[in-house]
């Protein structure tokens, strides 16, 4: 195990953070070093600091995302080495802690009779459906058949997502019907909240708590961000349980059943606008402006043969894009060279970890429609403007 550490340290040389990359249009001059609150306010004394911050923050982000983008590969293998690991163990302790949550969860509200207890072990429950979902469909799609998907099944994660969505829908449905019924048929003779059950589901907090913090910090990992955004949900949902299920105990014995109803009015919006936002992914969602400028950027400093970018667009295919380029050369360039410079070009485009699959088309010129180049995917009809006079008739 050890040489095959050093040997993927060797292949992956360490790069200092202070790299100087590749800047052929002198992109790094209108960088803004010094984006304190003071300067600002001194350079811009009439203009709001706030608004002008946020904008050359903004400014340096984009030109160090176009700067490292030839290196973006390399640079999240470097990543990958270093941090690996510790995404690892957030994802592992995550799944072991919403196990035990599940566990702690169940028996509390079993031994409370608690409606607004078993919301949250419902949601529990449903957190350990989606960590399995999302287990087996990243195992399929890490497991290609090259006849049957050839460029891949990576989509079956955002179909994994959108089935359990459905599911969780679903659950919260039942349990806002079931909290409704039980508010209606009135006052009832509850179990008397205990001690144990309500310590653990507090220990159970508490752990979560931990790795909020921990996944917090591992936030720009996309695992790591997926279970950050579900153990903040889970903080917000169990102490609102918690609470509401002590104080319709002690005090108002309808606050329980409200309390559920509200858990799951959440659950339910909040399950629903993430399958409707994975729905828009499959669909062929476009990239945004600034994905697109940086592969234009990618494009035209990738070789000096490049004459021109006649197309650029990314669109989503699940979770990433695929992306297509038109690129100009010059009419007289030989095959065998544009060849060479398309190829490496696709690939550098695939280097990137936004970037699916990429498609190079080399023309000539550029006079031409690019409308046309391709079947039409839907008829634009043009409304007739009627006149009055026509109306009249």
């Amino acid at each position: 195990m050890a040489n095959q550490s050093d040997t993927i340290q060797e292949t992956v040389a360490p790069v200092s953070t202070t790299q100087e990359y590749p800047d052929p249009l002198s992109l790094g001059q209108h960088k803004r070093e010094d984006v304190s609150h003071g300067q600002i306010k001194l350079d811009h004394p009439k203009a709001n600091p706030k608004k002008i911050k946020k904008f050359y923050t903004r400014q340096n982000e984009l030109i160090d995302q176009f700067l490292q983008s030839s290196d973006e590969e390399h640079l999240h293998a470097l990543d990958t080495v270093k941090n690996g690991p510790k995404v690892k163990l957030a994802v592992n302790a995550s799944f072991v802690v919403n196990f035990c949550l599940f566990i702690i969860q169940l028996y509390a509200a079993i031994a409370t009779g608690s409606l607004a207890l078993f919301a949250t072990a419902a949601d529990a429950f449903m957190d350990l459906v989606s960590s399995f979902v999302m287990l087996i469909t990243s195992r399929m799609a890490t497991r290609p058949s090259v006849y049957k998907y050839p460029v891949g099944r990576t989509r079956i994660e955002t179909m994994g997502i959108i089935l359990f969505c459905a599911l969780m829908t679903t659950v919260a449905v039942q349990l806002i019907i079931e909290s409704g019924r039980a508010l209606g048929e009135g006052e009832h003779e509850a179990q008397q909240l205990k001690i144990i059950p309500l310590t653990f589901v507090a220990v159970a907090i508490a752990s979560k708590f931990a790795l909020f913090l921990y996944c917090f910090a591992l936030r720009r990992y996309p695992a790591a961000r997926v279970f950050f955004i579900d153990h903040r949900n889970d903080l917000a949902v169990n102490i609102f349980g918690l609470i509401m299920s002590i104080v319709g105990d002690r005090f108002v014995w309808w606050l329980d059943p409200l309390g559920a109803i509200c858990i799951g009015l959440l659950i339910l919006f909040s399950w629903a606008s993430t399958a409707f936002e994975h729905v828009w992914l499959l669909v062929g969602k476009g990239a945004p402006r600034e994905f697109i400028s940086k592969l234009i950027y990618l494009v035209v400093t990738h070789d000096p043969q490049i004459m021109k970018v006649d197309t650029c667009r990314a669109y989503h295919a699940g979770q990433r894009y695929y992306v297509e380029v038109d690129i100009i050369m010059d009419e007289s360039t030989p095959l065998k060279i544009s060849h060479d410079v398309s190829q490496s070009l696709q690939r550098k485009l695939e280097g990137l970890a936004d970037v699916e699959r990429a498609f190079v088309h080399v023309d000539y010129e550029s006079e031409h429609d690019v409308h046309e180049e391709h079947k039409p995917l839907y008829d634009v009809k043009k409304k007739e403007h009627r006149t009055l006079r026509s109306l009249l008739r």
